[in-house]
């Protein structure tokens, strides 16, 4: 059985660059809809089953769920080319 970890990472790597950029933006705020529609599709937790911290709704959107949290975390870690570019 895939891990949340998986999950996420699987997900991630099915997002178009600017769809990267917009969850990277977002890590440290609010996702859209859409992306949270698009991770729960991929089977990465976004509800509450008492196992996993998930996303909740916030004034401007979803927060981003522990999964995706992490992968993010562990992308910062690494020197890539491909990751999306901090807003200066």
């Amino acid at each position: 059985m895939s891990t949340s970890a998986q999950l996420a990472r699987r997900w991630w790597d099915t997002l178009d660059p600017a769809d990267r950029q917009q969850v990277w933006d977002s890590r440290h705020g609010y996702l859209t809809g859409d992306l949270v529609e698009s991770m729960a599709n991929a089977g990465v937790p976004v509800v509450s089953d008492g196992r996993w911290c998930c996303v909740s709704v916030g004034p401007t959107g979803f927060t981003v769920p522990t999964a995706v949290e992490q992968l993010l975390q562990e992308l910062s870690q690494m020197p890539d080319e491909n990751l999306p570019h901090e807003n200066a």
